[in-house]
């Protein structure tokens, strides 16, 4: 439904979200979910119904909220921190989107096995890593073995992946539950800069110039996936031997 780069900025903006904007954020979403057909079959038939439904219940809103969460509503820019917190809290809680996208993941990985295509491919390894200041903003895809983990700011797994003689820290946008340490992990993600003026936080724990906020990780070992939602365009280009693309 979105660009893979508007999911890891809403990722980010939730995580700063105060208690009450969410709490909006459920209700409207809770109200599209109920009213998404339940006979839904595929992404584009989500979408649409997304679209009725969306236009539906913002019509209504102020039947959704109490009198103090509409003041909340209108003031410092919280209605777009509302919208743009809805698709993910659907893609993560409503049983009927869920049920389809795993679904459509799953006919995936499964065509790819049929057609025997290499998956979850990489590409980045440690050869390449006195050039990665070329990578900052693109999607990279990498495999190694987690040395040690910490929380992201976000409550997420925060983890150093050894790379051959190299290490590098992954901020997931979800928690896998396979970042345990010594797993083997492929992860897909974006390789950012971590700004001087913003890297309080990273250097208590490392001094890196770059780290990665990956939307999939793939344990190596029982070849389970995890995916941030929203992130399954993404994710099936993976699954079928492609580096993933940012578009929608």
């Amino acid at each position: 439904m979105k660009k893979i780069v508007t999911l890891i900025l809403t990722f980010s903006s939730l995580s700063i979200l105060g208690q009450s904007v969410e709490s909006i954020t459920k209700k409207i979403s809770i109200k599209i979910c109920e009213c998404i057909d339940e006979n839904v079959k595929n992404s584009s038939e989500i979408k649409t119904e997304f679209n009725r439904c969306y236009d539906k219940e913002f019509n209504f809103i102020f039947n959704i909220i109490d009198s103090k969460e509409h003041k909340i509503l209108i003031e410092n820019g919280n209605l777009s921190k509302v919208k743009n917190g809805i698709i993910p809290y659907l893609d993560n809680n409503c049983e009927k989107i869920r049920k389809v996208t795993t679904s459509e993941i799953e006919n995936t990985a499964e065509k790819a096995s049929n057609k025997k295509i290499k998956s979850f491919p990489i590409n980045f390894t440690e050869k390449k890593w006195k050039k990665i200041k070329r990578w900052k903003n693109e999607i990279i895809a990498l495999e190694g073995e987690v040395i040690e983990i910490r929380e992201s700011r976000q409550k997420t797994p925060y983890s150093k992946l050894k790379i051959g003689e190299k290490e590098i820290w992954v901020i997931s946008m979800i928690d896998s539950k396979f970042e345990k340490v010594g797993n083997k992990l492929r992860v897909v993600g974006y390789l950012f800069e971590i700004a001087e003026n913003d890297s309080q936080f990273e250097r208590k724990i490392h001094n890196e110039k770059y780290h990665i906020l990956a939307f999939g990780i793939l344990n190596t070992k029982n070849k389970k996936l995890a995916y941030f939602p929203g992130s399954e365009n993404q994710i099936k280009e993976w699954i079928n031997g492609k580096i993933p693309t940012s578009g929608e």
